[in-house]
């Protein structure tokens, strides 16, 4: 009997973190423990491409942001990027940036003193012409899943 409730627990546990066991594209947002958003302290704003652009150029790797003060080290902080016509994948995790690196035009820091980070998109992934991307934090350490939108912006022709 002991064993038998041994082997249901470890089975069990095996279930549970298979469910937990971090972000895919195939747990989309909206189904799973909320990410949050970005940490309020840092008051993380994103830069490039400009929020809410109408001719956003689909031809990026990075994505730019601010920040009051640093991000926590060893964070795996990152956007889910999510194309209207479906398409989505995650970033890499946001690595620091010299302001001179962030295209122009951009926007500007709503405060003094920024910090300046970037996330990449993965090699090869295109984010097609007359699209709406909306960009939703995502905490990659914690398997949670993105809900909270940070920006939004739409593709040119």
């Amino acid at each position: 009997m002991k064993k038998s409730i041994g082997a249901l627990l470890l089975i069990l546990a095996g279930v549970l973190s298979a469910c937990n066991g971090g972000n895919s594209t195939s747990n989309p947002p909206g189904t799973g423990q909320n990410c949050g958003g970005p940490p309020s302290s840092n008051q993380l704003e994103v830069l490039w491409p400009i929020p809410n652009s109408n001719n956003a150029s689909g031809q990026f790797n990075n994505i730019y942001v601010s920040t009051k003060g640093q991000l926590p080290s060893g964070n795996l902080f990152n956007f889910y990027l999510v194309q209207s016509n479906g398409g989505s994948t995650f970033t890499s995790t946001f690595f620091g940036v010299s302001a001179s690196q962030i295209p122009s035009p951009h926007a500007t820091p709503s405060y003094s003193n920024p910090t300046y980070y970037a996330t990449s998109l993965p090699s090869g992934y295109v984010v097609g012409p007359a699209q709406s991307v909306s960009l939703l934090w995502n905490d990659g350490g914690t398997g949670c899943t993105p809900h909270t939108e940070v920006a939004t912006f739409t593709t040119k022709q």
